[in-house]
C-alpha cells in the first residue's frame, strides 16, 4: 500500500513537472516574444517622448528668442535694412542730399553690388549686399557744404552706412573775380573733394538683388 501511494505521488510530480514545463514552453514560445515586444514598443514610445520633448523645448525657445527680438526686427525693417537696392533709389537720395547740403552740383558712380560673407545672413537664407557710392567732381564754394554732405549721408540711406574715405583740397582762392561771379550768380568752385561710402542691406536669397528695378548695376550720374 505504501509502494502504491509513493508510486502515485511520482506519477502526480511527473505530471506537475510536465505541466509545469508546458507552462514554460507555452511562456518562452508565446508569452516571452509578446512581453519582448511590449518592452520594445514601450521603450520606442519613451524614445518618441523624449524626441518630442526636446523639439517642444527647441520650439519654446525659438518663440522666446523671436519674441525677444521681434521688435529688434521690426526697428530694422523699419529703418530699410531689408531693402533691395535699387539704383534709381539711390539716385532720388543722392539728390535730396545734394539739395540738403546746398551743392550746386557733384557726380557719383555705384559700383556693381558685391555680397558680404556672413554667417547669421546665411544661417536664415539671406545675403548680406553692399553697394560702394563714390562721390566726386564736387561744385561747392565753401567746405562746410560738403562736411555737411558727408554727416546727412549717414542720415538719408536706410540703415546702415560705412563712410570709408574723404578728401578735400582747395580748388582755388578767392579773389575780386571770383566774388564778382558769385555775385553775379555763376558756379564758383573753391574746393575739390571726393567721398566714398557702402550702403549695407540684407536681402532674401531668393531676391535678384543684383539687377533691381531693371536699373543698370553700377553706373555714373551727374
Amino acid at each position: 500500500m505504501i509502494k502504491l501511494i509513493g508510486f502515485k505521488r511520482m506519477i502526480f510530480l511527473a505530471c506537475l513537472l510536465a505541466l509545469n514545463l508546458s507552462v514554460l514552453g507555452i511562456y518562452f514560445s508565446s508569452i516571452g516574444p509578446m512581453l519582448d515586444d511590449v518592452t520594445s514598443q514601450r521603450d520606442s514610445v519613451r524614445g518618441q517622448t523624449a524626441a518630442l520633448r526636446e523639439k517642444i523645448n527647441s520650439i519654446k525657445k525659438d518663440m522666446a528668442f523671436v519674441n525677444d527680438n521681434m521688435s529688434k526686427y521690426n526697428d530694422l525693417k523699419d529703418k530699410g535694412f531689408f531693402l533691395n537696392q535699387d539704383r534709381f533709389m539711390i539716385n532720388r537720395t543722392m539728390e535730396d542730399l545734394r539739395v540738403k547740403a546746398g551743392i550746386p552740383s557733384f557726380s557719383f558712380t555705384i559700383a556693381d553690388i558685391k555680397d558680404i560673407p556672413n554667417v547669421d545672413a546665411e544661417a536664415v537664407n539671406y545675403r548680406l549686399i553692399d553697394s560702394h557710392i563714390k562721390v566726386d567732381t564736387v561744385v561747392s564754394p565753401l567746405d562746410s557744404n560738403i562736411y555737411m554732405l558727408a554727416q546727412e549721408i549717414a542720415h538719408s540711406f536706410p540703415s546702415a552706412v560705412r563712410l570709408q574715405d574723404m578728401n578735400l583740397t582747395r580748388a582755388s582762392e578767392v579773389t575780386e573775380a571770383t566774388l564778382n561771379d558769385i555775385a553775379a550768380g555763376k558756379l564758383v568752385n573753391f574746393v575739390n573733394a571726393t567721398i566714398e561710402f557702402d550702403w549695407i542691406t540684407m536681402v532674401p536669397k531668393t531676391a535678384d538683388a543684383a539687377t533691381p528695378a531693371g536699373a543698370p548695376v553700377g553706373f555714373r550720374s551727374q
